[in-house]
């Protein structure tokens, strides 16, 4: 509010008589429990919120009464809280700059040519600064949403809603358990040649439908939907339907379902391609279907549905928390927090806020811009890729849009704001102040540095049991968790067909001996070749009999016995080579960790510490330290769980996979680690997140060193 009554401009405007145009439409709202007067356009659809005394100054405006005569009006009705001769002059403003005001006055040729100028410069600098959305009208489809709506009564609405319900349920259900199949190595095919074919015919259709779904909305509120056309969305059409109708509608929650019709009937459809995706064979059109279901449904969740993208969900919120133009009037209160408390400047008034609104506004400010920025650097990382030159083309367009024109526009308002005039040395000073302060912090100041990155719990060879010969397990001859000796019998196991050869070889020996005695007497060549029959017979039970003494596995080491499942052990068939048990001795077990090229030598120099957190027990931490490392890079790995098959992050050489091998996409350091101290990983072979604990150094180095090896990775450059 101005902090005089009077104005030196009044004299200007003060016998001007005003009026609305017929086209202005005024409707009744209420926000946070206090009334608020929209004014529509009707022919250009645009809208201008007014509060309680700008509304009792535009409902006086009948063409008759003087500007004047209605500000003395307002100032013998109300007293001081009659708005100024300033506030009057910036409301009869913004509703000239709306088109909606008309008075007795001639008009201006050359000021409204003026205008027509300026609305069209307006126009080309909205296409200018946002490129990669481009609208263009087509039609007015009103009259054929109506027919379509006109026979669809509550009842009916009731049942559809119930259905989509039902629908939307068993989708959410089949993605769960199709989890794995429908996200499998999603990345690596989202930028495929027959992937972004079929991206380009099934998202237009996607967003046709989503639309459609914001239009039959808007008519199922009784509202009116003028506009349908196209939308270059980086460069690719999509349909459009103008919902701003929707703004004008009194009930919040019919505004809520409009901003939310196009996500609800895109999940519909995801859920309805999803079950079609489980029912087809391979193909095409299974391809086409599993596009379907990654667009309409995980793209929908985690970008339309998020409150802190300037999309559907953004609208939503705004609704419900009953704030209109949420994002700009959070950053005008973070504006007025920073010029108040920072700047020095008391003289400004506070805003008008209702309950909570000093809590929302600034939280959704902070969020929303930590959470843009972070989903522009993902995008640009994940373009960078694929499309160098259009990912720098992508890349320049952010750093102006997101940090140089906001940082330039807050240059030119603290040089020239009129509320700074009598504080811009402090504003100055204090701004000056925090960005030296950023920049000492990220130029000097040593912060945290480590590297992340994943191990197996891993043990010398000896110290697992392994079956010798294939057999079934018979019998636990010692309780897991017990303290065993080298030599001791821990398990024992059958083969049925083992005890069949042992009695006929029994036999054959018998039978070869009776046989020696005999013809060694009688014909000494005869016993030669008996007794050589004889000898290989005895060879052959003495190698079975071997074999089933090793169905008594013993203990290889001192040590404390483990095995996995023991119930299941008796009757389970074994093969050769498997392990079914460990015996553990604390003081050798170790752990095998996995190193990118790019950070080996940081490792290898700067480790301080190492720390592991168990995958399923994260808030432990087990101390560690590097035992050894293999010299030269490597693509084997030590084991399938640090792979992405087994939850890791490793990526699997497709070739070497169909061959049956454990080999990484692209050659790793593997270092040995010690456990430290006394805890001890429950099981074996686990997967555990490993972080190298580096000396502290300030944070440019660190982003540096980050942004280089993003270049000689993704680039070669």
């Amino acid at each position: 509010m101005s902090t005089s009554l009077f104005s030196q401009s009044w004299y200007r405007v003060a016998d001007v008589r005003p009026r609305l145009r017929r086209q202005a439409q005024i409707i009744r709202q209420t926000y946070r429990g206090e009334r608020w007067y929209v004014l529509q356009d009707q022919g250009t659809g645009r809208f201008l919120r007014l509060n309680p005394a700008a509304y009792r100054i535009v409902a006086l405006m009948d063409g008759k009464r003087s500007l004047s005569n209605i500000w003395h009006h307002e100032t013998e009705l109300h007293g001081d809280e009659a708005p100024t001769q300033d506030e009057v002059l910036h409301l009869l403003s913004q509703l000239h700059q709306a088109n909606v005001l008309i008075s007795d006055h001639r008009p201006d040729l050359g000021e409204m040519e003026e205008r027509r100028a300026r609305t069209r410069t307006a126009k080309l600098k909205q296409y200018f600064a946002n490129p990669l959305s481009i609208k263009f009208p087509l039609a007015d489809p009103d009259k054929l949403l109506g027919a379509v709506t006109a026979g669809i009564s509550s009842a009916v609405w009731f049942w559809i809603m119930a259905a989509w319900l039902m629908l939307v349920l068993s989708g959410l259900v089949g993605a769960f358990y199709y989890w794995d199949e429908l996200t499998h190595d999603l990345a690596a095919h989202s930028f495929t040649a027959q992937n972004m074919l079929l991206m380009a015919v099934v998202f237009p259709v996607l967003k046709g439908i989503h639309e459609l779904g914001h239009a039959l909305a808007i008519k199922a509120c009784r509202g009116a939907c003028r506009e349908i056309g196209l939308m270059f969305l980086v460069f690719v059409p999509v349909p459009y339907v103008d919902a701003s109708q929707a703004t004008s509608f009194p009930n919040k929650y019919c505004r809520m379902l409009v901003g939310a019709a196009g996500m609800m009937i895109e999940l519909a459809v995801a859920s309805l391609a999803l079950w079609m995706w489980t029912w087809v064979q391979p193909g095409p059109v299974k391809a086409m279907l599993h596009e379907a279901v990654i667009l309409a449904g995980f793209t929908t969740l985690i970008f339309n549905a998020n409150p802190l993208l300037r999309f559907d969900g953004y609208y939503i919120l705004a609704d419900w928390l009953e704030i209109p133009n949420l994002g700009q009037k959070s950053n005008q209160f973070v504006g007025y927090l920073l010029q108040r408390h920072i700047f020095g400047a008391d003289q400004l008034p506070a805003p008008h806020l209702t309950p909570r609104e000093s809590f929302w506004l600034p939280s959704f400010a902070v969020a929303s811009f930590v959470y843009r920025m972070l989903v522009a650097v993902g995008i640009l990382l994940l373009v960078f890729g694929q499309f160098f030159f259009i990912g720098v083309l992508m890349g320049i367009w952010v750093v102006w849009s997101m940090l140089l024109q906001p940082l330039v526009k807050n240059l030119s308002y603290l040089a020239n704001s009129p509320e700074l005039e009598r504080h811009r040395h402090r504003a100055w000073t204090m701004a000056g102040g925090f960005v030296s302060m950023f920049l000492l912090f990220i130029f000097f100041f040593p912060a945290p540095s480590w590297t992340s990155t994943e191990g197996v719990i891993w043990m010398p060879e000896d110290a697992r049991l392994r079956v010798m010969h294939p057999c079934f397990g018979r019998e636990l001859l010692v309780k897991p968790g017990a303290q065993v000796k080298a030599g001791a019998p821990l398990l024992s196991c059958s083969d049925p067909e083992l005890d069949s050869q042992i009695t006929q070889s029994e036999g054959r020996q018998a039978e070869l001996e009776a046989r020696f005695v005999g013809a060694n007497r009688d014909d000494r060549v005869q016993g030669q070749i008996v007794a050589a029959e004889l000898n290989h017979a005895r060879h052959r039970l003495a190698d079975l009999m071997t074999r089933r003494e090793s169905m008594v596995m013993a203990s290889p080491t001192d040590g404390i016995f483990v095995m996995n499942g023991p119930s299941d052990f008796s009757g389970r068939f074994l093969g050769r080579g498997e392990v079914v048990a460990y015996v553990i001795t604390p003081e050798r077990l170790t752990l095998i960790s996995v190193v990118s090229q790019g950070d080996v030598d940081l490792v290898r120099k700067h480790t301080s510490r190492v720390e592991l957190r168990v995958v399923g027990d994260v808030w432990r931490v087990i101390q560690a330290r590097i035992k050894r490392e293999v010299p030269a890079a490597t693509q084997d790995l030590p084991s399938l769980a640090l792979t992405l098959e087994g939850g890791g992050k490793v990526g699997l050489d497709p070739t070497a996979k169909s061959e049956g091998g454990a080999r990484a996409l692209t050659p790793l350091f593997q270092f040995e680690l010690a456990l430290a101290g006394e805890q001890l990983p429950n099981m074996l072979g686990q997967r555990v997140y490993v972080r190298f604990v580096h000396e502290p150094e300030p944070l440019v180095n660190q982003w540096f060193r980050v942004l280089r090896q993003l270049f000689l990775k993704r680039f070669t450059v």
